[in-house]
């Protein structure tokens, strides 16, 4: 009798044993416990003190956590933490968000049955793990929401993965981290318009002279020869007098309608002309008024007239700038 009452004693104890064992491993099937996302704050993951068969980041599943690049206060956005390539029978997640200074940024929320929501008493950090039901999946959907104020960007989302064999051990499973990032998309104000300075006028624009043009011939009557009335001239200065020039035609005809173009060849200091071209009157004649300056000397003034072929004929006149 005392035999039985002692062995029944020993597999009481040993169990009692047995279940202190088993019983946590179990426990994190329903999610890891805070402060397992490898983050500044957290400083481990499950590999540091349950899943330790394997070094961190090892085996061939590709663990990754895929989010927006930028948020603007008090949004919710979908973030999605998944494993690729991945050949295991169980998985699990741990994720929380941290601001540039390692505070808790914005809170997460739970989409479905798959995923938990849980706050750190001591740290005020919250984080989103897997359920039971989530560990069959290898990919969760997450909201997050956003802060409104009072964190330092850009967030950091720090998340651990459980790549599990599903033997109900804490033996031979793989654990996984990854890191995605947010910037504050706050919007940039509109540099203020800055007035221009005020700028003087632009100068009155002159007219620009007439370019000389091709001598035209509207009748039948071809220009042969050009000459001059007077042959020259003496002015005093700033003193001005007209010059008539005389287009005859072959078969002494008076070319009408024919251009006169006129040029100061020499002393265009001391002359100047009214005009640059002028078109000839019935008799075939045109005028241009030649004007002295305030400087003494002579000048060199050429008159020409094209025909239809190209021919040209010209004359000059020589103007004696005097001061008396």
């Amino acid at each position: 009798m005392r035999n039985h009452f002692k062995i029944v004693a020993c597999l009481v104890f040993v169990a009692g044993i047995v279940s202190m064992i088993v019983n946590p491993v179990f426990a994190y099937t329903n999610g890891p416990l805070d402060g397992r996302t490898g983050s500044p704050v957290d400083g481990k993951t499950c590999n540091d003190d349950c899943h330790t068969s394997y070094t961190l980041n090892s085996g061939t599943a590709a663990f990754s956590i895929s989010a927006p690049s930028s948020y603007t206060a008090g949004e919710t956005l979908s973030i999605t933490v998944s494993f690729s390539n991945s050949n295991t029978t169980k998985h699990g997640f741990e994720l929380s968000a941290l601001d540039a200074n390692n505070s808790n940024a914005g809170t997460f929320i739970n989409p479905d049955s798959n995923t938990q929501v849980s706050t750190d008493t001591v740290t005020g950090i919250n984080y989103i793990k897997h359920t039971a039901d989530g560990t069959a999946n290898t990919s969760w959907d997450i909201q997050w929401t956003a802060p409104t104020s009072g964190v330092t960007s850009p967030v950091t989302f720090y998340a651990a993965g459980n790549e599990a064999n599903g033997d109900s051990t804490n033996q031979n499973d793989y654990i996984h981290t990854d890191t995605a990032q947010a910037s504050s998309a706050a919007a940039t104000p509109a540099p203020s318009p800055t007035a221009l300075p005020t700028l003087p006028p632009p100068p009155p624009t002159l007219p620009p002279l007439p370019s000389p043009v091709a001598s035209t011939t509207p009748s039948e009557c071809e220009p042969k020869s050009i000459s001059k009335d007077p042959k020259n001239l003496k002015l005093k200065l700033g003193e001005g007098k007209t010059v008539t020039v005389t287009v005859s035609g072959s078969n002494d005809c008076n070319p009408e309608g024919v251009t006169v173009n006129a040029a100061i060849k020499t002393g265009k200091n001391r002359v100047t002309l009214d005009r640059e071209s002028a078109t000839t009157d019935e008799n075939g004649q045109a005028t241009f008024k030649i004007t002295a300056g305030r400087k003494k000397g002579n000048a060199k003034v050429s008159f020409t007239v094209e025909d239809s072929e190209g021919n040209v004929s010209k004359t000059f006149v020589i103007v004696k700038v005097r001061r008396k």
